[in-house]
């Protein structure tokens, strides 16, 4: 190929090595028969992502992994590494990336672990292990498991003083883990476990955006416990039990799921926009109406309020209790009323019948705030909405 032609060649190795992180390593490899100043530049790429996916056995898997690692230069940093791992025995292919990774300061690292319903441990057994103490300069990892039976943990003994960013999918932890992450700021709990408490526990100084998703039934326990003083955003879905929150400067509530048993904070002064989609099994009834009369309540100063028409149905049943009531909304500019939610997150439009006295209770100390309700196929777009604020936020305090 003439000089004109190889256009690519002519670049700096910098943006070539940039072009390459985004093709697989194989592909990366590929590319140094080219030309002699091509042999040698994927050994430098700043970002590594492997796929065993890609090889037929644990073993091909290796070789390839043992081949990349081994010829790498060493003198070259790692940003960021992508990890698939489909089979059940690579687990020592996995450790061997995670540790190289960790000794060349790598700050991003996304892990993703299927292996297979090969075998059911019971709760408090580990079928795989994950410790980040060998890490100092990582500041975003996002760990994933794709499988309902195996238990993937995530340990470390000594302090990830960079770690700004975790997004964890079906892992374990124990309690005080946490403690090891002095600068986190952006945390999201899918379907997580936590070991060695009674209370799911989430106590952090710094931790600014906190994501809390139970699914069906994964979590240990069903109390939620937040101590976190400078928590900004706060979103909780399908987590049903008692929640107690210390959050005094949190501005955005998201509850989405089960009505709360319990739900006691030590205040919501800052608080200026929630959404509260609630329902119980049966349905929401009389036995519902205390404890979210007394999450309502709570929700004094908010400006932007949002809630499902479950819960005006449900007040609508429990007039004889807040007749007597203030309006607990004081400073509410937009209420908007949310479709009924059914299986799947589905949501099903129902005309709002709102008795006067719930209307009262909701917009007498602001009756200037403007009464919308959403249509059901609108009602999906505030949720995309609020999590691309939540990213935006994740971003702005990375």
């Amino acid at each position: 190929m003439d000089a004109e032609g190889d256009r690519l060649s002519g670049l700096q190795d910098d943006l070539i090595l940039q072009i390459l992180s985004f093709v697989g390593l194989k592909d990366a490899i590929g590319t140094s028969v080219l030309s002699p100043r091509w042999r040698y530049l994927w050994t430098s790429t700043p970002h590594l992502s492997f796929s065993s996916e890609d090889f037929p056995t644990v073993d091909k898997f290796s070789s390839f992994v043992n081949h990349v690692l081994s010829r790498r230069n060493n003198q070259a940093q790692v940003s960021s590494v992508n990890l698939y791992l489909r089979l059940k025995d690579g687990q020592d292919v996995a450790h061997r990336i995670m540790n190289y990774a960790f000794s060349h300061n790598v700050q991003q690292v996304n892990l993703t672990c299927w292996f297979g319903n090969i075998t059911c441990f019971p709760d408090d057994d580990i079928g795989f292990s994950l410790s980040l103490s060998n890490s100092q300069t990582i500041k975003h990892l996002t760990f994933s498991r794709c499988c309902y039976y195996d238990h993937i943990a995530l340990t470390s003994t000594s302090k990830l003083s960079s770690l700004t960013t975790l997004h964890l999918d079906h892992i374990t932890l124990y309690d005080g883990f946490f403690s090891n992450c002095p600068n986190l700021e952006n945390l999201t709990l899918n379907c997580c476990r936590m070991l060695g408490s009674n209370a799911f526990k989430i106590s952090h100084p710094r931790l600014c955006n906190l994501t809390v998703n139970q699914g069906q039934g994964h979590l240990v326990s069903n109390t939620l416990d937040v101590v976190a003083p400078q928590l900004k955003n706060l979103t909780i879905t399908e987590f049903g039990g008692s929640y107690r929150i210390s959050a005094p400067e949190l501005a955005s509530l998201l509850f989405r799921g089960f009505a709360p048993f319990m739900f006691s904070t030590d205040g919501l002064n800052l608080l200026e926009k929630a959404q509260l989609s609630l329902y119980s099994l049966n349905g929401l009834d009389s036995p519902d109406a205390p404890s979210i009369i007394s999450l309502l309540q709570k929700l004094h100063n908010v400006e932007d309020f949002s809630l499902s028409v479950e819960i005006v149905e449900l007040l609508n049943s429990a007039v004889e209790r807040i007749s007597h009531q203030p309006s607990p909304f004081a400073n509410v500019k937009s209420l908007k009323i949310l479709p009924r939610i059914n299986c799947g997150w589905k949501h099903q439009h129902v005309q709002v019948i709102m008795s006067t006295e719930v209307k009262s209770y909701l917009l007498d100390s602001s009756p200037e705030a403007a009464l919308t309700e959403v249509p059901s196929e609108h009602c999906c777009d505030l949720i995309a909405a609020r999590a691309l604020i939540l990213k935006k936020a994740e971003n702005n305090h990375a």
